[in-house]
This record gives structure tokens, sequence and C-alpha cells, in this order.
């Protein structure tokens, strides 16, 4: 069904970040590639004298997520445009959902760590036809409050009893 409707015009999304839609038509391509998703565990390591160091598992660190976004005036997306917009979203620091085929990825919403932009065309009026943006996630997990002065930390939203 995905393919039929592309070829009559009609675009499909493939997912969004936020309100970043990633989509392909037959007029409009903005998408994603080289996808790289990264977990990981956080250890402390203790020394012991006379042997070796003790590893203990203190939990699952942040992930992140990296793609690249190839954007081009000739698959119907203004580069400088689609840029100007992430770019605003990261350093703004907003978190949003990251959907891929209609299922979230991952359990939080996600920030846009770092974006690099490579241009590879300009206009003769000083437009960008063609550039690639390198994109960096990680996931979001909320905000702490400091409660008291015992430093009790407490997520946002949580209730005392």
């Amino acid at each position: 069904m995905r393919g039929k409707l592309s070829s009559w015009g009609l675009s499909i999304p493939i997912g969004c970040l936020g309100p970043v839609v990633f989509t392909v038509s037959s007029s409009e391509v903005r998408t994603f590639s080289d996808w790289k998703r990264e977990a990981k565990g956080r250890y402390a390591t203790h020394n012991v004298m006379g042997g070796r160091p003790v590893l203990e598992f203190l939990g699952t660190d942040l992930q992140t997520i990296t793609f690249t976004m190839r954007l081009s005036v000739f698959l119907g997306v203004n580069p400088a445009n689609e840029a100007a917009k992430l770019r605003q979203l990261c350093e703004e620091g907003t978190s949003m959902p990251l959907i891929i085929g209609n299922e979230p990825i991952g359990e939080n919403n996600w920030i846009i760590e770092s974006i690099g932009e490579e241009t590879q065309e300009w206009d003769n009026n000083g437009n960008i036809l063609t550039s690639t943006l390198q994109v960096t996630l990680k996931e979001y997990v909320g905000d702490m409050i400091v409660l008291g002065g015992d430093y009790d930390l407490a997520m946002e939203g949580d209730e005392e009893s």
C-alpha cells in the first residue's frame, strides 16, 4: 500500500521527531540514513587491596541515537529551513517523542544533543541546494527537583504520600 500511495504523490509518514515528520513521496523526501542506537550501563570501579578491582553496576546510562539527513531542494525540501528548524529545537532543549513506524522509540522523550551541517551545493544567489545533517539525539528522562535540606531527589511529577 505504501508504494502505491507514494506513486500517486501521497505522502505516508515514516515517523517523526516531535514536529519534524520523516516522509517519502514522489514530491518530497525528508528521511534519515545511517541510524545508530547506543545503550550503555553505568559502573563504579572499586579498588581492592592486593586484588583486582571490582565492578558495581549502578544502572543504565542515557541512550543515544545518531543518524544522517540528506536534504535537497531537488527532493522537495528547503535544506536551510529544515536545518534551522532542527537547530532551534536543539538550542531550546526541546524534549520530544521519537516515533518510527507508529511505534515510540524507547520509553522516554529525546532531545537533540547536537547537529552538524555540511553543505554540498549552493545556487548563484547563495541559497543552499543540498546539505547533509548529522543529528545526535539523547534520551531525556525528566527534570530533577531538589527537595528540602537533605537534598532528596525526586522526579518531576512524583507525589509525596
